[in-house]
């Protein structure tokens, strides 16, 4: 009989775990940062760009459902203020879109505190009825704000053309989409980056206690009301920045849009879910997994290697690929219920388990003295009889 195969044991923080680290790390950025050293076609830097913005919100929505347990179904209404303020300050300011980013964070920030603020005596169905209301509300108020939002027309004409410093030519239309895909990207990587310092941090450990134990973490000396109404803001802001490229990249800001909708919360839901709740990469590879199955529905009437009594049955009926869509999602979530990176890593633990780094020993020179110091004591203290008389 065969001996059972035994994952190969790596202590964590050892040389082999920052290798294997770094070398996880280099091969995301490799495939991350590739097509700007490729000549794609514009519709390709399109899409790269899209999939950087919808990570970017799914990472926003991360951070407070993952690592707080706060459900939210209002994303879309901070990813449409982001947007709208970007495309208000631009066409009513002249302002250059890059300025209108740290304005469009700020703005979703204080929002989302002031969204939280009420939202910290509810949780679970009524926490998720209050943002989804806020989903709902934000597109009426869109086209009630007309000075400032355009109305109903909303605004259009946006436009971010590459600076000179990117020795992108601004006339041409693959150079300003595949600017577009790197501003993207690197607002996507600073997102990254700041969520992943928050949640390592302090203040990591604090949400994390909230999302567990809301009660336990109280009495651990955490300040759940100001952990959740700042996660809320911060992943607000998130959001908003991701909105704000997101005009850029529509070229306008209009309420009838999506992704400023209830649908569009429940497509970063989706999106979250698919990578992987509570994870850093989850948001990355779910939307990169979402934008591809998606595609991949649309275009299954033009599969030649389909059949094809069943590639003319989907022509003219979209609906159709969103069922078949919707199916394929149902099937993932039944073989990665965590996620697809919750998947990697129950099969990574297979072949290599990474053990806790055992706690440091204080030297024996250390412990001798006070070992000798506690012995004198209880020497010296008389040894007292509760039932004496």
């Amino acid at each position: 009989m065969a001996a059972a195969f035994k994952p190969v044991r790596i202590q964590q923080g050892s040389p082999v775990h920052w290798a294997l680290r770094a070398v996880g790390v280099a091969a995301m950025a490799y495939l991350l940062v590739l097509p700007i050293f490729q000549d794609l076609k514009p519709n390709q830097y399109g899409e790269l760009a899209d999939i950087a913005i919808l990570a970017l919100a799914a990472l926003s929505l991360n951070l407070l459902i993952g690592f707080t347990g706060q459900i939210s179904i209002g994303h879309s209404a901070f990813f449409g203020v982001g947007a709208y303020t970007t495309a208000a300050l631009m066409d009513q300011r002249d302002w250059t879109a890059g300025w209108t980013f740290p304005v469009a964070a700020v703005l979703c920030f204080v929002v989302g505190v002031l969204v939280g603020i009420p939202a910290l005596r509810l949780t679970g169905v009524y926490l998720t009825l209050v943002t989804l209301a806020l989903a709902q509300i934000f597109p009426a108020l869109v086209r009630k704000a007309e000075g400032i939002t355009g109305g109903s027309f909303g605004i259009t004409g946006l436009a971010y053309d590459p600076p000179s410093w990117t020795g992108l030519d601004a006339s041409d239309r693959g150079d300003r989409t595949k600017w577009l895909y790197l501003l993207a990207l690197g607002l996507l990587a600073l997102g990254y980056v700041l969520v992943r310092n928050l949640v390592k941090s302090r203040v990591g450990r604090a949400m994390v206690s909230v999302r567990d134990n809301t009660t336990a973490a109280g009495v651990m000396g955490v300040n759940v009301a100001v952990t959740k109404t700042v996660v809320f803001g911060i992943s607000a802001a998130l959001a908003g920045v991701a909105g704000s490229v997101f005009a850029l990249r529509q070229t306008q800001a209009n309420p009838d849009t999506a992704n400023f909708t209830i649908l569009g919360a429940i497509l970063f839901l989706v999106i979250m879910v698919i990578g992987g709740t509570a994870s850093l990469l989850g948001p990355i590879v779910g939307a990169f997994v979402y934008y591809r199955v998606n595609q991949f529905t649309i275009d299954i009437p033009e599969k030649s290697w389909l059949p094809e009594w069943f590639r003319d049955f989907l022509v003219g009926r979209p609906n159709l690929a969103t069922i078949v869509f919707a199916a394929l999602l149902v099937v993932l979530m039944f073989v990665a219920p965590f996620g697809i990176v919750g998947l990697a890593k129950q099969t990574g633990r297979r072949f290599v388990h990474v053990v806790p780094k055992p706690p440091a020993l204080a030297p024996a020179e250390q412990l001798a003295p006070a070992v000798d110091a506690d012995i004198d004591d209880a020497d010296s203290d008389p040894v007292v009889n509760p039932f004496a008389t």
